[in-house]
Parts: structure tokens; C-alpha cells; sequence
């Protein structure tokens, strides 16, 4: 029995279009999947196989992964001579120490240095033991630390192949892609490791080399055609739909609002200056600062001219109602579209293209936003498109969130992984980041614009997503835009109780502004709308 997306049951597609990506959700699907039969040869049994070895390979030296893999294999073969060796060493050379509360304590904390301190004490102490490795992939990756961790390979008693990977792994974050693409061959052509060859190919298409990519992900297509992120990542690098189009149609409008952010809004200032804006505006609201941005503001207006508007308010009104404020200004009530920036946030010189690009592929969206990564991390994502989940019960001891019935929770498989490409295409979802969006004027002032019940901030973006998506107007993901947050996602609510608890009742009033009915009406036209997506790329690759 061949795969079909058509055949596979709903509990099982519905999170497999989301994504397929991440050790945590492929052992989720893989455990859906081998749910629907234990007949042997069955599409479930191999399907579910599959996507176990997946899993393992975004975390190989797992001991408890690997001896489940090794039970499976025993049961039914599913694994080469040579990963199977490979399972065996890790198996035994990988254990989860004793004292976990010191643990989760040193790990747990915000300090890169203390933790590479820590890490580096306990590999001492226990030297054995490739825990401490994975450990230090995961901190590199998602915190920073390349020079520790290349430090730390070094002597680091790996099996050949995993030290190219990992060493590829690392020229990859430096942006050194072709250095990356030949560490990734080398790995693979000693050790076959499907997962390797997937950031091959994304290395050499970074690198220039687009064909020998496409070749790559078609084998790979070909052989895990189940794995979403890569059909989506396939067809458009096929289609040449990663590369940047044509500006946004007719005249537009940049805004963006700020308070008390001097310095970082001028370098978001400085990465929009010198990108392509066409004849948009240029519109800023300072919203009562009391640092250096009026005087910062006023420069930047000699500097943009005519095509630059500043709004200075007295004091701060928060978000919604400054964005409101923004639409409210007769020059862009004449704009077609309207472009949404963060005063932290890097665009690069082509942004406003990528969004032409994403406006041409999917001219019936609304809204189209993009990837947005940490500025000092870039293999940290901190959005993607985003989906609703099913809710549950929320909070409890423990918790930092009150406890509550939530209504739903938005995905956050990004947050599983660092960013080698996976998320990187076009296509709807239920919710796009306001760090940087691009709204069609029209459309905007239909849906009506940002509800003030969410001032100061958090959330405001979210809902007007979930208010279009209920008009049936679901927004555009354009992954192929990088945009670069110079502030780690809500770490400022984090830091301060009193914009915690602001979060925290703004996220209540979201799971109560619209009924379960409605949340449930959503998440299914998106299911639909994804469904319809993937099997169209699928018809398309068949051709």
C-alpha cells in the first residue's frame, strides 16, 4: 500500500500537515502511526518505523530513543547494518545523570556562560558520558557557543561521521554554506543518514547550487513522502518560489510605533533605509518617549525626506491604539497595502519583494507575515506560521500561568528545533507574527482594525488573525523572508511580574472573546485549507 495524504486518518494528518519536523513530534506521529496497525508490512507498521527513525536522527546520541529503535528493529527490521551499530554505541554511551535538580537548575537558567561553565565541570567529572554532548549541541544551537562546542568536538570521542555532521552543523550557523555542504557529504557517505542529506541539499541551495539540491530532496521526497516540511520546501525551491519577486502592487505604507527604544529603533531605522521600499511611506509614532528618540527621529526625518511621517504623542497609549493611530492618517488610508515593523525588528534589503513574491503565489491572503528569528541566535526561531491546537486545562501548581480552561494553544513546533531550513516556504495558516506583516488595506479596514482591549501589548496581532480567519480570509506565511527580532521573544514580559501578568490577562480575554464553536470553526479551514495545499504541491511534483 502506497502513502496517501487522502488515505491517512484525520488524527494522524491533521499534525503531520503541520509539520513533521523535531524529535517530540516525530515520536508523537510515529506513535500514531504504528497505532493503526501491527500487521507486518502494513503502511502503518512502515510509515511508523519511518518516522521513528526520523526522530532519532535529529537526536542520536539518545540512549532511551536508541534502545527503543533497537526493540523495534528486533521486532521488525528497520534499520541498516551500519545505523544499527551506531544505535548499539549510543545505547550504552549515553546516560541521563543522577542529580537532575542541579540539573534543571544550571541548564534552566538565562546565563550561556554558566551553563557552558556547568557543562564543561560535569564533563570533567564525567567524561563518558555523551549526556554532557548533547547537552552542548542543544546550548550552541539555540543559545550560541559555536567556539565552545567546536572546542568541545574536538575531543570529544565520536564515531567520524557524527563529528563531520555535527562540524557542518556548525559551519551551517556560521552561514558558511558550502564549507557545510561538503562536511554534510562526507558524513553521509559514511554513515546514510536521511537527515544529513536533507541539510546537504539545503546547503548547497544556499550555496547556489539548486539543481544538485532539488535532485537530493527529490530522493528524499521520494523516500519519506510523508515528511511535510520537506514537500513544502521542495516545491517551492522547484517553482522558484523562495527566491524574492516583484514590490508589493501600487502605493504602500511602512509603519511602525515605538516608546523609550532609541537605540535599537534606529538600527531597525538603518536595515529599513537602505532596503528596497519603492515609493512606499515611511510612517513612525513615537509614543510619548522620554530617552533620545524624538532627537533620533528628527535626523532620520531629514534623512527619508518627504516620504517620511513622524506621529509624536505625549504619552504612551499601547499598541493597538498606536497601530490604530497609524491607519487613522489620511496618507495611509490611500495606501493599497500596509507593512507592520517592530521597532526591534531587522529586515533585510529584499523584504518588501519576498512579500510580492508571497502576494503573487497566494493573491486571495489579506495578511502575509514571515519567519522571525533571534537576532543574536538566528537558528533560533521564535515564529513561523502558526496554528491552533486543541485546548485543554492550562496552568496549575507549578505554573507560571494561572490555571484556566484554555480554549486553544498555538503551535510551537519551532520552538523543537533550530532553523536549518525546515521552515522555510509559503503558504496559509490561522496566524502570522506582527513583527513583520503586510496587510492589504482593503481587507484591513473590512476585518475592522486592532481591538484596544489589548493594550498596552501581546495579543492584539493574534486576534485580528483569528477575527480574519472567521471572515474565511486565513493568513499568508512567506518563511522564505528572514526578519531578525533584536529582543528574545517576551523576555521583557518575563523579567517584569507586572507585564507578566498583562500577558496572562490578555491571553484570558483572547480564549473568551470567541466561543469554542468558532475556535473549533477555524482550526478546521485550516486543516482544510493545508490539506488542499499539500496535495496540490504533491500533483504537482508528480508531474
Amino acid at each position: 500500500m502506497e502513502f496517501s495524504w487522502k488515505a491517512l486518518p484525520r488524527h494522524l494528518a491533521l499534525p503531520l500537515l503541520k509539520g513533521s519536523v523535531g524529535k517530540a513530534r516525530l515520536c508523537v506521529l510515529a506513535q500514531h502511526a504504528l497505532d493503526l496497525s501491527n500487521t507486518p508490512g502494513s503502511l502503518g507498521l512502515r510509515l511508523g518505523l519511518d518516522m521513528l527513525r526520523a526522530a532519532w536522527e535529529y537526536d542520536l546520541l539518545d540512549n532511551e530513543l536508541a534502545l527503543s529503535l533497537l526493540r523495534a528493529h528486533a521486532a521488525q527490521p528497520c534499520l541498516s547494518r551500519p545505523l544499527e551499530k551506531i544505535a548499539e554505541i549510543f545505547a550504552k554511551a549515553s546516560r541521563f545523570p543522577e542529580n537532575t535538580d542541579e540539573l534543571l537548575a544550571q541548564l534552566g537558567g538565562r546565563d550561556t556562560g554558566a551553563k557552558w561553565h556547568y557543562l564543561k565541570r560535569m564533563r570533567r567529572k564525567d567524561g563518558d558520558n555523551l549526556f554532557w554532548t548533547r547537552q552542548a549541541l542543544l546550548v550552541a544551537f539555540t543559545e550560541g557557543g559555536y567556539a565552545e562546542l567546536e572546542q568541545w568536538l574536538e575531543t570529544c570521542k565520536l564515531p567520524r561521521p557524527l563529528r563531520d555532521a555535527f562540524a557542518a552543523d556548525l559551519a551551517f550557523a556560521r552561514e558558511e554554506y558550502a564549507v557545510a555542504a561538503r562536511g554534510y557529504e562526507k558524513a553521509h557517505n559514511a554513515l546514510p543518514v536521511p537527515l544529513w542529506r536533507e541539510r546537504l541539499a539545503e546547503s548547497l541551495c544556499r550555496a547556489g547550487e539548486r539543481e544538485a539540491a532539488l535532485a537530493h530532496w527529490l530522493e528524499l521526497y521520494s523516500a519519506r513522502p510523508w515528511h511535510s516540511n520537506l514537500v513544502l520546501r521542495l516545491s517551492d525551491v522547484r517553482q522558484n518560489r523562495d527566491l524574492p519577486g516583484d514590490l508589493p502592487p501600487e502605493r504602500g505604507a511602512v509603519l511602525l510605533y515605538s516608546w523609550n527604544k532609541a537605540d535599537v529603533l534606529h538600527r531597525a531605522l538603518e536595515a529599513l533605509a537602505v532596503s528596497e521600499l519603492g515609493d512606499a511611506l515611511v510612517c513612525v509614532l513615537d509614543n510619548g518617549s522620554s530617552d533620545g528618540t524624538p532627537a533620533m527621529l528628527r535626523a532620520w526625518k531629514e534623512r527619508f525626506g518627504e516620504r517620511m511621517l513622524l506621529v509624536t504623542l505625549p504619552c504612551n497609549i499601547g499598541a493597538p491604539p498606536a497601530r490604530n493611530w497609524l491607519l487613522s492618517l489620511p496618507e495611509t488610508r490611500a495606501c493599497s497595502w500596509v507593512a507592520f515593523l517592530d521597532d526591534d525588528a531587522i529586515v533585510p534589503p529584499d523584504w518588501l519583494r519576498y512579500f510580492g513574491q508571497a502576494m503573487r503565489a497566494f493573491p486571495s491572503g489579506t495578511v502575509y507575515g514571515c519567519r522571525v528569528v533571534d537576532h543574536k541566535h538566528p537558528l533560533s526561531m521564535q515564529s513561523v506560521d502558526l496554528h491552533l491546537e486543541a485546548g485543554a486545562n492550562a496552568g496549575g501548581p507549578g505554573s507560571l500561568e494561572p490555571a484556566h480552561e484554555r480554549r486553544f494553544f498555538v503551535s510551537d513546533l519551532h520552538y523543537q528545533v533550530p532553523d536549518f531550513g525546515q521552515f522555510s516556504y509559503i503558504r496559509p495558516c490561522v496566524s502570522v507574527t506582527g513583527c513583520c506583516h503586510l496587510f492589504r488595506r482593503a481587507a484591513l479596514d473590512a476585518a475592522g482594525h486592532f481591538d484596544l482591549r489589548f493594550a498596552p501589548t501581546q495579543y492584539d496581532d493574534l486576534e485580528h488573525d483569528i477575527r480574519q480567519a472567521l471572515r474565511g480570509e486565513l493568513p499568508v506565511y512567506q518563511g522564505h523572508l528572514r526578519a531578525a527580532h533584536m529582543q528574545s521573544s517576551g523576555q521583557a514580559a518575563w523579567a517584569d511580574p507586572a507585564k507578566l501578568l498583562a500577558t496572562w490577562a490578555n491571553l484570558f480575554k483572547l480564549q473568551i472573546k470567541y466561543t469554542q464553536a468558532e475556535y473549533d470553526k477555524i482550526r478546521e479551514a485550516d486543516h482544510q485549507s493545508l490539506l488542499a495545499d499539500m496535495l496540490g504541491r504533491v500533483e504537482e511534483l508528480s508531474r
